[in-house]
C-alpha cells in the first residue's frame, strides 16, 4: 500500500472552482447538451492520486463512481499494466472473433474454470451493452421464442434499442425508445423497502413481484412465448437491492417449468464488486444459462466485456456477434491479469469489508435522521434511500441531490442523479479502510447538515413524476 492509497480527499475552492469553470466555458459548446451539464458533477479531473481524483483547481475527492466500475482498484494495478503492454508488444492489435490469438485462448480457459454451474462456452464482447444485445440473440436463437422477461430499474446499456428498451431508468430518460423495442416484457425488480404493489414501508415479500409475473402469464404473455429472462442478480442503477434466497428459488423454479433461459447480467456485480468472484455465489442454487460480464472485468485497462454460456445454449449455434474490438489482445491479457489479482487473495474480503464499514457506519442514521429510508449495501455496492419522512414513506430526490452536493464540498465523489431518491457509492475494491471512513463520515455530515434545513419535495407520486419528467 502506497502513501497516497491512505491520503485524504481535501476541497479548497467552491465547485466548480475557477481552473474548472474555465474548462468548462472552452470545451462545452462543443458538447452534446448532456454532455455539456456539468451541474451534477460541477469540476473537471486532471489526474488520480492513489484513491483520490484531482481536479483542474487541485482539489481531491475520494473516487466512489470507480468510472461505473470499470476501474475496481482505483490506479490500474501494475500487474494489469504490465500484461497489457506485452500484449501489444507481442501481438499489437488482432480482431480475435476472426484471427485466433495466444492472447484470447488463456483467457477463455481461465474463464471456463472460474464460472459457476454448467457454463462451458465464452463469446467474445467488447461492451456490456453488446452482451447484453448478444445475449438477447442467443436466448431467442436457443429457444425458438420471441420474448424476454426483464425487471424495472434494471440498466443494460442505452447505445442500442434492444439494450434501451430492456432497460428502465427514470420515464424522462426512458420514454421515446422502450416504445420501439418489441418482445420486452418488463415486470417490478424484487424489493423489499418499496413495493410496487403495497403502500407504506417494508420489510416486504419481495416474491410478490412473481406473483405479478404470473399474472400476466395468465392475463397476457404465453409462457410458452418467453425465451428466457434477464436479470441484474443485484439491482444496480435502482438503488442496490438483492433479492432474497425465496425469490431465487421461485424464479428458478418458473425458469425450469416453463423452459426458460436465465441470463444474469453481472456486467456491474462481476469480478468481485459484491464480494464475490461473481454476485451470483451470494445465494444458493442459482443455475444460470448465461452470464454477461464487463466493466470490472477489464480489471481498469482496455475495454472487455463476455457472454458466458452452457453449452445447450452456445455450443451448437449459427450466431456470430462479430465485434473488431472484441477480446483485443491488450484486453485479454488485462482481463486475465486481473482475475489473478483477485485469485492471489485479499480483493473479495476488502470489498467484504467495506460492506462491514458502511452498514455499521450509516444504519444508525436511519433512527436519527427523519430522511434515511433505508441503507443497503452487497460488496462494494452501496445505497442510502431517502424519503420525505417515515410516515409518508414518499421519495426525496431534491434531498439525495442536495446531500450529494454537500457531499462532494466535503471532497467524496459518490454517484447521483437529479429525480432518483437514492445515492450511491462504489468504491475501489481495494480502498483502504481509513479512506472509506472517512467517506462515511463526510456522508453522515453532510445528511445531518441537509436534514436541518430540507429542501421542497413534491408532496405527491404524482407531483413527483411531474418534477422528474420536467
Amino acid at each position: 500500500m502506497s502513501a497516497h492509497d491512505q491520503e485524504l480527499p481535501q476541497v479548497h475552492t467552491q465547485l466548480p472552482g475557477p481552473a474548472s469553470s474555465a474548462l468548462f466555458a472552452r470545451y462545452t459548446p462543443h458538447l452534446t447538451s448532456s454532455n455539456a451539464d456539468h451541474s451534477i458533477y460541477p469540476l473537471v479531473e486532471t489526474s488520480r492520486r492513489g484513491y483520490l481524483i484531482v481536479d483542474a483547481d487541485n482539489n481531491t475527492f475520494a473516487d466512489h463512481m470507480s468510472a461505473w466500475g470499470a476501474s475496481p482498484y482505483g490506479p490500474t494495478p501494475p500487474t494489469v499494466k504490465a500484461a497489457m503492454d506485452t500484449a501489444w508488444q507481442t501481438h499489437g492489435m488482432q480482431i480475435s472473433g476472426w484471427l485466433s490469438n495466444t492472447a484470447a485462448y488463456p483467457l477463455v480457459e481461465k474463464l471456463a474454470a472460474i464460472a459457476p454451474g454448467r457454463i462451458t462456452r465464452v463469446e467474445y464482447s467488447v461492451s456490456g451493452t453488446l452482451a447484453v444485445e448478444g445475449a438477447v440473440k442467443f436466448m431467442r436463437e436457443a429457444s425458438k421464442r420471441p420474448l424476454i422477461i426483464t425487471f424495472g430499474g434494471q440498466y443494460h446499456g442505452e447505445s442500442t434499442y434492444m439494450t434501451a428498451g430492456a432497460s428502465s431508468d427514470l420515464s424522462n430518460v426512458s420514454s421515446g425508445r422502450t416504445q420501439f423495442v418489441s418482445g420486452v416484457v418488463m415486470v417490478p425488480y424484487p424489493n423489499r423497502f418499496r413495493s410496487a404493489f403495497r403502500k407504506g414501508p417494508g420489510p416486504f415479500d419481495d416474491t410478490e413481484v412473481l406473483d405479478y409475473l404470473e399474472y400476466l402469464l395468465i392475463q397476457q404473455v404465453h409462457p410458452g412465448q418467453v425465451a428466457g429472462v434477464l436479470i441484474e442478480p443485484v439491482l444496480g442503477e435502482g438503488g442496490i437491492h438483492a433479492p432474497s434466497q425465496a425469490f431465487w428459488d421461485r424464479l428458478g423454479a418458473l425458469c425450469k417449468r416453463w423452459g426458460w433461459l436465465l441470463c444474469l447480467d453481472e456486467v456491474q456485480t462481476c469480478m468481485g464488486r459484491c464480494g464475490e468472484m461473481f454476485a451470483m455465489q451470494r445465494w444458493q442454487n442459482i443455475d444460470p444459462d448465461l452470464i454477461l460480464l464487463g466493466k470490472a472485468f477489464a480489471a481498469g485497462g482496455q475495454p472487455i466485456a463476455a457472454i458466458l454460456g452452457t453449452d445447450a445454449v452456445m455450443g451448437n449455434t449459427d450466431l456470430h456477434l462479430g465485434s473488431t474490438y472484441g477480446f483485443a489482445p491488450a484486453a485479454c491479457a488485462g482481463a486475465l491479469a486481473g482475475i489473478e489479482l483477485i485469485e492471489a487473495g485479499g480483493v473479495l474480503e476488502n470489498a467484504r469489508l467495506l460492506e462491514r464499514i458502511f452498514l455499521e457506519r450509516m444504519t444508525p442514521l436511519k433512527a436519527e435522521i427523519e430522511q434515511v429510508g433505508d441503507v443497503r449495501a452487497v460488496g462494494a455496492m452501496a445505497a442510502i434511500e431517502f424519503v420525505q419522512s417515515k410516515a409518508s414513506h414518499l421519495p426525496a430526490p431534491a434531498f439525495q441531490y442536495a446531500v450529494h452536493h454537500a457531499v462532494l464540498r466535503r471532497g467524496v465523489l459518490g454517484i447521483a442523479q437529479r429525480g432518483k431518491w437514492h445515492y450511491r457509492l462504489q468504491p475501489a475494491l481495494t480502498m483502504s479502510a481509513e479512506v472509506f471512513e472517512y467517506s462515511c463520515a463526510a456522508i453522515a455530515e453532510a445528511i445531518r447538515e441537509v436534514a436541518a434545513n430540507p429542501p421542497r419535495e413534491a408532496q405527491s407520486i404524482q407531483d413527483a413524476v411531474a418534477d422528474a419528467v420536467r
